[in-house]
């Protein structure tokens, strides 16, 4: 089996021993670092062995269209390095037998990290002292600053998968009362609630469902309405309704929210937002964890398996 491998970071996070899972079974790669188009790789376009394309969503800017694949020669399966699978275009793959993969839970620590993160600078007021330039009025600034003890208040998880136990589990440590709501899954060590009561009664809230049309109905306005003036919103699912929260925050419904935003965005945000990109996943255990995971499935797509197959 020939598997294509489009990734920058390739080099930088390939280990010997993945290298050699790989020869054991049989696969050869033909590994592209510098970002083009993958029509400038005309080997893949080439002969007729079976070959799958193993693609970091970032090397085709989140987008990978089936006119960009269609054309390949007995392609078997598309492998993204990445939780994601929306930025595939899957209509040609699914007609055509052609199985599309992910990468599963591999950057759960990681996440429910930052989820924690925010959390710590929201309580503490930081991206306000950080966007007024950490001010100390004696006299006047400790009361516009004051920050929230988080013991012994009350976090409300949406949605208890991989990441929001991973987050739960923080949580109770820190000494918060867990409770949550989940559409499937109960889990006894935690309090289940309605959501109406979570948003009512919550300090903090955090989705913690996967991002798709379903989920994206889970949490409204006026639910989003009901939380108090104490609350603190931890986003790492991307709501949709983003822009209700901010406005919540600016004036003065909650106490702060912490979202996912475009570079160079923080200072744009009044008050006690905690905007930043995308850094949930950013660290040494989960770029190891998707590289393992993705060479998993690379070993198994060359043996006809496709265990996390998502079409």
């Amino acid at each position: 089996m020939k598997a294509f491998i489009f990734d920058p970071l390739w080099e930088e996070l390939i280990t010997d021993e993945l290298i050699d899972n790989l020869k054991a079974n049989n696969v050869e790669i033909i590994v592209t670092t510098k970002i083009a188009p993958l029509s400038d790789c005309t080997a893949l376009f080439e002969g007729d062995d079976e070959r799958i394309i193993c693609i970091n969503p970032d090397y085709v800017s989140w987008k990978l269209e089936s006119d960009g694949y269609k054309n390949i020669p007995n392609l078997k399966a598309i492998l993204g390095a990445a939780t994601s699978f929306s930025w595939i275009d899957t209509k040609y793959a699914n007609e055509n037998g052609i199985a599309v993969a992910n990468v599963r839970s591999f950057s759960t620590q990681a996440v429910a990290e930052w989820a924690i993160t925010m959390l710590m600078n929201l309580a503490r007021q930081t991206p306000r002292l950080i966007k007024d330039g950490f001010p100390l009025d004696f006299d006047k600034d400790f009361m516009k600053y004051r920050g929230m003890e988080l013991h012994g208040k009350t976090a409300g998880i949406i949605g208890l998968g991989h990441n929001g136990i991973a987050i739960a589990e923080r949580l109770k440590g820190l000494g918060l009362n867990v409770v949550y709501w989940s559409k499937n899954t109960r889990h006894d060590e935690y309090k289940y609630s309605e959501l109406n009561d979570i948003f009512e009664t919550a300090d903090v809230i955090v989705p913690a469902f996967a991002h798709n049309d379903e989920t994206d109905a889970i949490i409204t306005d006026e639910l989003l309405s009901k939380l108090k003036p104490s609350a603190i919103v931890i986003d790492i699912v991307e709501l949709k309704n983003e822009d209700k929260v901010i406005e919540l925050v600016n004036s003065g419904m909650i106490f702060g929210y912490g979202f996912e935003a475009e570079p160079k965005s923080f200072g744009n945000y009044e008050g006690n937002i905690w905007a930043a990109p995308a850094y949930a996943w950013v660290t040494d255990g989960s770029m190891n964890n998707v590289m393992t995971k993705w060479v998993d499935n690379m070993v198994n797509a060359a043996n006809g398996k496709f265990p996390n197959r998502v079409n």
